[in-house]
């Protein structure tokens, strides 16, 4: 019995042997982890020079700056259709084509109509002329009329002057009718050339001035309408093809051969030579963008590839989804990039200020403590003030308190 207590209290006595051992060891390695951590320097960084900018940036999506929706003027079937969505099409390029038969026939028609039409202001025109012809072909025998009669008056024997001719009275009174029947004929001669001119020619004359004027301008209103029916004819039938008007990428193509179609959209074309970026621009960030401002963008398929862009249009409405309210904002490329996708993925970044060539720190390192004031710590601890100016997307600018190469520590606040 005794030598079973013994036992037990030797256990003990070794097993509180071992815990003091352990606490030491505890105690070492605690010891020295302070040791190597009050051992290791703070990380510190230098004071640069450089560029400082302040920029906002959103998602987007590149777009082509413009697109055309492009139909047939005519409804019909489908005879052809050349191109799919992701063609790439040329000016002139022959796209898709319907049945041009109803077309021609009534371009056809129009030709003929516009012939008669001109055929019939020449008429009314060469009835017009001849209407005139007669007037003065009137006017003409009314004057020769006129003039024979002067003539006539003038050319009438006047009394005889001898007051002492009786014997010479009948041969005399025999003689008068013969002068006077001299001009008789030619007063006779006008006067029929007047009667036959005026009467008929003069009569014709005033109706055929009003006749003749509305007979033209009725004649010159068919002409303006069979022309406007012709052009719109023609029209119609160029309408039956789709051409490309300029270069561009096709999006959407809306049928193909042997399908029936109606007039309007059928193939929508994207304006390739000039592509921008559409970005949705949270509330806060659009308020400070200005059209001209200078911009960047990085696309998906261009990754650490930076282009620049300039913002060319910002909206005067926004768009909402739930509580989140954005702003479309259009930015255009400097240049025209090559490999560009309609739709692909791109992050912009709008400089709103620059400050350049000008001392800088990382933001971390820099302890903002008012408008324009800061405190960075120096390696061994110190707390030195400084002037801070533009507060940059990572740096931030220092304006006095610092020299370039001066070492400070990375974090103010540790």
């Amino acid at each position: 019995m005794t030598f079973v207590v013994r036992k037990k209290r030797r256990g003990l006595l070794v097993a509180a042997g071992l815990v003091a051992v352990a606490a030491v060891a505890a105690g070492a390695v605690l010891l020295l982890d302070t040791d190597d951590a009050a051992s290791t320097p703070p990380a510190t960084v230098q004071v640069k020079r450089g560029d400082v900018t302040a920029s906002v940036a959103a998602s987007g999506k590149v777009a082509p700056v413009a697109t055309r929706e492009l139909g047939f003027t005519l409804s019909g079937t489908l005879t052809s259709v050349t191109v799919k969505p992701g063609d790439e099409v040329t000016p002139g390029e022959v796209l898709a084509a319907i049945d041009p038969a109803d077309a021609q026939a009534a371009v056809a028609d129009a030709t003929n109509a516009l012939s008669q039409a001109r055929q019939a202001l020449t008429d009314a025109e060469d009835a017009a002329d001849a209407s005139a012809a007669a007037k003065a072909s009137a006017a003409a025998c009314a004057s020769a009329a006129a003039k024979a009669a002067a003539l006539s008056t003038r050319t009438s024997p006047s009394p005889s002057p001898s007051p002492s001719t009786s014997a010479t009275v009948a041969p005399s009174a025999s003689a008068s009718p013969r002068a006077s029947s001299a001009p008789r004929p030619s007063a006779s001669s006008g006067g029929g050339c007047g009667t036959t001119g005026g009467s008929s020619g003069g009569g014709s004359t005033g109706g055929g001035r009003g006749s003749g004027g509305d007979a033209i301008y009725s004649a010159q209103v068919s002409v303006n309408k069979a022309e406007q029916t012709l052009a719109r004819a023609e029209r119609e039938l160029a309408g039956t093809e789709i051409t490309a008007p300029v270069a561009a990428k096709v999006l959407t193509v809306s049928g193909r051969a042997g399908d029936e179609v109606r007039s309007g959209t059928f193939i929508t074309l994207g304006v390739v030579e000039q592509m921008m970026v559409q970005a949705q621009f949270a509330e806060a960030d659009a308020v400070t963008l200005a059209v001209g401002q200078q911009a960047t963008v990085t696309l998906a398929n261009r990754p650490g590839e930076t282009l620049p862009m300039t913002v060319s249009q910002t909206a005067a409405t926004s768009t909402s989804s739930g509580s989140l309210v954005r702003y479309e904002v259009l930015l255009s490329f400097d240049g025209s990039p090559e490999g560009l996708l309609i739709g692909q993925s791109a992050t912009a970044a709008v400089v709103l200020n620059r400050a350049e060539s000008v001392l800088y720190l990382p933001q971390s390192a820099v302890r903002v403590t008012g408008s324009g004031t800061g405190e960075v710590k120096l390696v061994d601890g110190q707390v030195r003030p400084v002037t801070v100016g533009l507060r940059g997307d990572g740096n931030v600018e220092i304006v006095a308190g610092l020299d370039a190469g001066d070492t400070v520590r990375l974090n103010a606040r540790s």
